[in-house]
């Protein structure tokens, strides 16, 4: 038997890390009533300000109209957000977050960094900040490289 390639190694150690953390992410967010799109939706709703029209919104959540209409559709029956005309252009629609929505994003967010507290708690302060910065330096290599193929 052939010895394993170290970056093989560890190329499927990284493979396997973002499987348990989609796994996981997704258990808190069902948790929550929530899919994976919904919770984009509602952080993509607060990061734009609490509001944005229909287009751009499934735009900035890599959706198609159709599966936008569908996923606020969900969010609205839960009172997490609202649908209203855009005032300024009565053929469009805007869509808001409700507090209930911004109360959710809340929880969500104290979920997640009591879960990565839990996941990084067991690595020192200085552990923490090489594995940040080995994180960045990987990040801003795969963006660079994505932008010259």
């Amino acid at each position: 038997m052939e010895p394993e390639d170290p970056l093989d190694a560890l190329e499927m150690r990284l493979f396997r890390l973002m499987r348990v953390l989609r796994r996981r992410f997704a258990q808190d967010l069902s948790r929550h009533g929530l899919t994976f799109h919904q919770f984009i939706t509602l952080l993509s709703l607060h990061r734009t300000g609490d509001s944005c029209r229909m287009g751009p919104l499934a735009e900035a959540t890599m959706q198609s109209a159709a599966s936008m209409t569908a996923i606020v559709d969900r969010l609205l029956e839960r009172g997490l957000v609202e649908r209203r005309r855009d005032p300024t252009d009565r053929r469009s629609v805007v869509v808001s977050l409700t507090e209930a929505g911004r109360e959710l994003l809340r929880q969500i967010k104290a979920d997640r960094h009591h879960a990565v507290k839990r996941a990084l708690g067991q690595l020192s302060v200085e552990e923490r900040s090489h594995l940040a910065s080995i994180l960045e330096k990987m990040i801003q290599s795969l963006e660079t490289d994505g932008e010259n193929p």
